[in-house]
C-alpha cells in the first residue's frame, strides 16, 4: 500500500522537479487576438470582410469593429429593444429579439429595417446564415431551426447540444454554438445536430460567435472582450488541465487452500510516456521483476515469477510511480481525415485482423455493419455511425466476464470492455483499424482507490493518427455529452495498456494478468487496486510532452 505521508515526503525531498518538453504547437482554441468590447453587455456577433458587428443587449446598440485593431468604425441604434442574435448575409444583418420573438433584416448602409418576421419560437437567441438558410437558436424549445430568411418558414430543426447554448455562427460547413454555463464552444452538424467537436471557451460567459473565413471569434459577456481563436492546427488536439499524482498498482493473491498454489506467473503492464501522460519517476516494483519484455502489440510488460503459496498464505506485488496526467481533446474535421486507403498498410494489417473476442466474420456483425455504415466512405463518419449505434444499442452493466460483441449487442448491455470490443469489432468489419487502451482511474477525489479500472477504444484516422473513442462514456443524453467520448480523455486516467487483441503476456486483460497451477483443490482470491494520492510537484511546473509515444 502507499507509504505513510511523512515517509513519502522524505523520499520526495530528494526528487528533482522535472520540467518536461513543452508541446509548442498552436492548438485548437488558442487565443490569437483579443480586443476590448466597445460595450458592457456584448451579445450577438457577426463577421463581414475585415470587420465585426457586435450587439449590446442592454443598451440596444449595434457596433461595427475593425478586426485588426478593435477600433469602432460606426455604431447604430438597434432596430429592437432587446437585440440578442446576429448574422450577416449579402450586406444585410439579421437581428433577433428574444423578448418579442421577432427577427429583423437591417441594412447597415442605410440604417433601414427592410423586413421583419416571427421567429419559430418566442426566444430566438442565436442566429447564423449560410447558403440561403438562416439558422435560429430558440431557447424556449431548446432547438435550432433552419428557416427561410425571407419569412421564417421552417425547413427543419434539431435539439440543442446543451440547454445553455447561447449563440450561433456558420463556418461554411458546420455550425458553432456557445455554452455560457459549461464555458464551451461546440462544432455541430447543421442537419443532424451531432456535436463533432468541443473547445473550451476563452472566457467565463461565452456569448456571441462569428466566423471570419479562417478563425472563430467569441464575445464574452463577463470579461467584455472579443477573442479570435485558432481552429486549424497541426496536430489537431489540445492537452490541458494537468494534474500530478502518485499511483500505486497493488496486486495480491490469497490462497484459502486446502491445496498449494505454485508456478505463479504475473505480468504487469508498464505505462509509457504519452502526449497527455508523463512519468515523473520510473515505475518502482516490489519485488523487482524477473524481466521486462514486449508483447506483439508493442506493450512493455514486467514479468514476475512468484513463489508458491500454501493454504492461508498471500502473494503481493506493488508498482508505484509519480505521474503528470492531462486531459486530451481532439478537434476532428471530418473532411480532413482522408480515406481508408490513406491508412498505412502495416496499421491495416495489424488492426483489421479478427480475434477470438471480436469474431468479425459473424453474419450478425457483418449484417450490422452493412446496415449501420451503408455506403459511407469517410473514416470519421464510418466511426461516428458505429459509435452512435453502440451508444444507442447498449446500456452499461458490469456483470462479470467479457462476452463477444454479437452476444453483447443482442443482449443490449455490457461493461466498458464489452462496449469497447463491440465498437472495435464493428470498426474492423467496416475496414477501419481499431484497438484499445486500459487504465487505472482517479475516482473523484485526489486521494482515492480504484477497483474497477477502465478500458476504451482507439481508431486510426488518416492525418490524425490514433484517436481515443470511449462509447461507454459517450452513452449520454445530450449531443454535447455524447461527443465527449469521441476524441477526448479526462485527466484522471493513467494509461497502462495498449492492445489490439489477445496478448501473449496480458491475454485479453489490461493492467495485469496472472497464471498459476495448484496441486489439488483450493479456493484462490485475486484482488487488484489502484491507490492514488496527490503529488507534491505543482502541475504548472510540469509541461506536456511532444510525442505520443505509442507502440
Amino acid at each position: 500500500m502507499l507509504r505513510p505521508r511523512h515517509k513519502t515526503r522524505a523520499v520526495l525531498a530528494v526528487l528533482p522537479v522535472l520540467l518536461l518538453v513543452a508541446s509548442g504547437h498552436a492548438a485548437p482554441g488558442d487565443v490569437l487576438q483579443t480586443h476590448e468590447a466597445p460595450c458592457e453587455y456584448p451579445a450577438g456577433l457577426a463577421a463581414a470582410g475585415d470587420h465585426l458587428y457586435l450587439l449590446d443587449w442592454r443598451e440596444a446598440k449595434l457596433f461595427r469593429v475593425e478586426m485588426q485593431t478593435g477600433a469602432v468604425q460606426r455604431s447604430w441604434d438597434a432596430p429592437t429593444l432587446r437585440p440578442r442574435g446576429l448574422a450577416h448575409a449579402d450586406g444585410r444583418l439579421f437581428i433577433s429579439d428574444d423578448r418579442t420573438g421577432r427577427i429583423y433584416t437591417f441594412n447597415p448602409d442605410t440604417g433601414v429595417v427592410e423586413n421583419t418576421f416571427d421567429a419559430p419560437g418566442r426566444r430566438p437567441s442565436g442566429l447564423a446564415y449560410s447558403a440561403g438558410v438562416l439558422y435560429v437558436l430558440e431557447r424556449a424549445s431548446r432547438k435550432v431551426y433552419r428557416v427561410l430568411p425571407e419569412d421564417g418558414t421552417i425547413l427543419g430543426y434539431f435539439a440543442l447540444p446543451n440547454r445553455d447554448c447561447a449563440d450561433l455562427t456558420h463556418d461554411g460547413r458546420y455550425l458553432w454554438t456557445s455554452n455560457r454555463v459549461k464555458d464551451e464552444l461546440y462544432m455541430v452538424h447543421p442537419e443532424t445536430g451531432q456535436v463533432i467537436g468541443i473547445l473550451a471557451a476563452p472566457g467565463p460567459h461565452a456569448t456571441g460567435l462569428a466566423w471570419d473565413g479562417d478563425t472563430l471569434w467569441n464575445a464574452d459577456f463577463q470579461t467584455r472582450k472579443l477573442y479570435r481563436l485558432q481552429i486549424k492546427s497541426d496536430p489537431m488536439y489540445r492537452v490541458f488541465d494537468q494534474r500530478t499524482a502518485r499511483c500505486e498498482y497493488y496486486w495480491t493473491l490469497y490462497n484459502y487452500g486446502p491445496a498449494r498454489v505454485f508456478d505463479v506467473t504475473l505480468n504487469l503492464a508498464v505505462p509509457a510516456p504519452l502526449v497527455n501522460q508523463q512519468l515523473l519517476t520510473e515505475p518502482r516494483f516490489s519485488p523487482a521483476p524477473d524481466e521486462i519484455r514486449t508483447d506483439r502489440w508493442g506493450q512493455r510488460c514486467a514479468l514476475f515469477r512468484l513463489p508458491g503459496a500454501d493454504a492461508g498464505r498471500r502473494l503481493e506485488v506493488r508498482c508505484e510511480a509519480e505521474v503528470a496526467l492531462a486531459a486530451l481533446r481532439y478537434l476532428i474535421i471530418p473532411e480532413k481525415t482522408g480515406t481508408l486507403a490513406d491508412i498505412p498498410a502495416e496499421i491495416r494489417e495489424a488492426y483489421l485482423a479478427d480475434d477470438s473476442r471480436y469474431r468479425i466474420d459473424s453474419p450478425f456483425i457483418q449484417e450490422t455493419v452493412r446496415k449501420v455504415v451503408g455506403d459511407e466512405q469517410n473514416p470519421y463518419w464510418i466511426a461516428r455511425r458505429i459509435y452512435d449505434y453502440v451508444i444507442d444499442k447498449l446500456t452499461y452493466e458490469m456483470v462479470g466476464g467479457w462476452d463477444v460483441p454479437e452476444v453483447v449487442l443482442r443482449r443490449g448491455s455490457g461493461s466498458c470492455s464489452e462496449y469497447t470490443f463491440a465498437f472495435i469489432a464493428l470498426c474492423r468489419a467496416a475496414g477501419l483499424p481499431a484497438r484499445y487502451q486500459g487504465s487505472i482511474v482517479i475516482r473523484n477525489d485526489d486521494a482515492s482507490v480504484d477497483e474497477a479500472f477502465h478500458r476504451w477504444a482507439q481508431i486510426y484516422l488518416p492525418n490524425y493518427g490514433w484517436v481515443p473513442v470511449d462509447a461507454n462514456k459517450g452513452d449520454a443524453e445530450s449531443p454535447a455529452d455524447q461527443a465527449r467520448g469521441f476524441g477526448e480523455l479526462d485527466n484522471r486516467y493513467l494509461i497502462t495498456t495498449h492492445g489490439g487483441g489477445g496478448s501473449e503476456y496480458l491475454h485479453w486483460g489490461y493492467n495485469s494478468y496472472v497464471h498459476y497451477r495448484a496441486d489439488g483443490y483450493c479456493m484462490v482470491e485475486r484482488e487488484t487496486y489502484g491507490f492514488w494520492e496527490p503529488h507534491d510537484t505543482p502541475p504548472e511546473q510540469v509541461q506536456a510532452g511532444t510525442d505520443q509515444a505509442e507502440p
